[in-house]
């Protein structure tokens, strides 16, 4: 089956400009672009639109998503082709009874109620899953740490014994071995945020030798964002390993201008020779599980049983407020010497207040009303101190509250999207329930309107660069990403005077506009505007070392 595309405007993937031309598809493969010699079995005019490679989702959670949701509309529909998934240090695999244990009760407080779809015992058994099945996208996936950790040893707060490290390090050689892209880690998250900087170098050096790259939810993206910048640089120097910055920013007030700080060490390290890359989502807000927000790390050892009974016993609730009093009392940062010498608990009150209207409540398990509610209503509610609110709410939700935070500057997302080394993810939670993050449905989108064509940010090419080309490099697939012949038929075509970004905080379930066609694999999965439920994908395996 041949299928010519005419009247296009191709842009390659690698930032050269576009050019006017055609592009033949003969089955999974693009076999010629511009003036093609070969006679098509069927012929599409797109009439001037843009045609370039499929957009590959450099920060996917999808993995928690794809098994039950194989069609994945909301990225197929924005134009992804490929999701990086397994990042954080969450993922569907490895699992047993204790990794099975634990997401039985995390999916729910990530992705809603109904979201999870069981885990894996290893990478094998998640592909077989998926291609057995099949999936509109392909998945590239990354072996988490949080998973590997709680399988070695639970969710125990204290350093592996040696046998327990070596259980680790062989289940990240056996992901790697069956095809596992890199090892990603999330630093705020238990199990991982247990580990110490020597427990992750020792696990990158296994990845390393396999030719995967260590991507990296840093310890701290606010008061100690330099810091942890820094202990990614570190890992990724003594294990030798390429090394990914996930979504990053700058969260809270007091530390908006840092990233120009790390990304001053970033180009630093890449001078030293060092593969240093990041990702972004192009929005002023995250999302995460409310009690990760609020909650001191200790909390959260043992199991989330063991959260809960803390949050009923007093004492426990009166000892996690003064912990996490103490923690966000680090995030306040005066000016001149009045940072030395004012007392920070004295601005706490308005700090709290003023966190407390930017946190939106995105998805609960029992009580929807709260949804779109912020933290700050809720305690108006109510009429309880902030704390014992969060407390209460989190007992009556079984913990099961993602919530939407709005603490980024504008400016520093601008500055990380623009840096050449900066590619483009969702980090988009696929919620069943609720009010998703809109960087689910329109983060692809929303780059080429409102920071290509309505602000001039930087030219198409190099947007869409930024989300293909740039993006397979780090992967190591040549063979996607980039227009030419042999590679493989992912593509986008689409309308860059009238792509649309209809996703929002209020209404984020909305598909975009202008995005016409998506193939994956020579196959249609979107055709003028419709998700067609083909299901071409795979679960895409890390190209051999040689």
């Amino acid at each position: 089956m041949r299928l010519l595309v005419k009247n296009a405007r191709l842009v390659d993937g690698t930032g050269a400009p576009m050019r006017a031309g055609e592009l033949l598809v003969e089955g999974e493969h693009i076999a010629e672009l511009g003036a093609s010699a070969l006679p098509p079995d069927e012929v599409i005019d797109v009439e001037g639109a843009i045609v370039c490679p499929g957009f590959i989702d450099m920060h996917s959670h999808g993995d928690f998503a794809l098994a039950r949701d194989p069609e994945a509309r909301a990225k197929v529909m924005q134009g992804v082709t490929t999701e990086v998934v397994g990042n954080c240090g969450l993922g569907a695999f490895p699992a047993n009874d204790v990794v099975a244990s634990f997401y039985e009760r995390l999916s729910p407080m990530l992705f809603g109620e109904s979201a999870g779809a069981g885990t894996f015992r290893d990478l094998s058994a998640f592909r077989a899953r998926l291609d057995a099945e099949g999936t509109s996208v392909n998945a590239a996936p990354l072996v988490s740490h949080g998973n590997v950790r709680a399988h070695a040893m639970g969710l125990a707060e204290r350093a592996p014994t040696g046998v327990e490290l070596r259980a680790m390090e062989e289940l990240v050689d056996a992901a790697h071995r069956e095809g596992a892209f890199g090892l990603s880690t999330g630093l705020v998250y238990p199990p991982g945020a247990y580990a110490e900087t020597e427990e992750i170098v020792e696990l990158a050096k296994v990845a390393a030798g396999h030719g995967g790259f260590y991507a990296t939810h840093l310890r701290d993206e606010g008061a100690r964002l330099v810091p942890s910048f820094e202990e990614a640089l570190r890992i990724g120097r003594e294990a030798k390993i390429a090394v990914q910055i996930s979504h990053h920013k700058a969260g809270g007030r007091f530390n908006w201008g840092k990233v120009k700080k790390t990304l001053a060490l970033l180009e630093a390290a890449r001078r030293e020779g060092m593969d240093v890359t990041s990702d972004v989502y192009p929005y002023t807000a995250g999302s995460t599980v409310l009690s990760a927000m609020f909650l001191p790390l200790w909390a959260f050892e043992g199991s989330q049983d063991k959260l809960l009974e803390r949050l009923a016993d007093p004492a426990m609730r009166a000892r996690m407020t003064r912990d996490a009093e103490e923690r966000f009392m680090r995030f306040v940062s005066l000016p001149g010497v009045l940072d030395r010498i004012f007392p920070k608990r004295l601005v706490l009150p308005l700090v709290l207040r003023e966190l407390s209207k930017i946190v939106i409540v995105s998805s609960t398990k029992h009580e929807r009303r709260y949804e779109g509610m912020s933290v700050a209503d809720i305690v108006r509610e109510r009429g309880k101190p902030l704390f014992e609110v969060l407390f209460d709410l989190l007992r009556e939700e079984e913990l099961a509250v993602a919530a939407i935070a709005h603490v980024m500057s504008e400016d520093d997302v601008r500055t990380v999207m623009t840096h050449p080394t900066t590619m483009i993810g969702t980090d988009g939670f696929p919620q069943r329930e609720g009010k998703p993050h809109p960087r689910t449905f329109g983060t692809y989108p929303r780059v080429l309107e409102h920071y290509v064509r309505r602000e001039h940010l930087f030219p198409i090419e190099t947007a869409i660069h930024k989300m293909t080309g740039l993006v397979a490099k780090k992967l190591g697939l040549a063979d996607r990403g980039v227009l030419r012949a042999g590679a493989v038929a992912d593509l986008v075509v689409f309308d860059p005077s009238r792509v649309h970004d209809r996703s929002s905080y209020e209404d984020p379930r909305q598909y975009p506009e202008g995005i016409s066609h998506v193939l994956v694999r020579g196959v249609f999965t979107v055709r003028d505007g419709v998700h067609t439920g083909a299901r071409p994908g795979r679960v895409l395996c890390r190209p051999s070392r040689t």
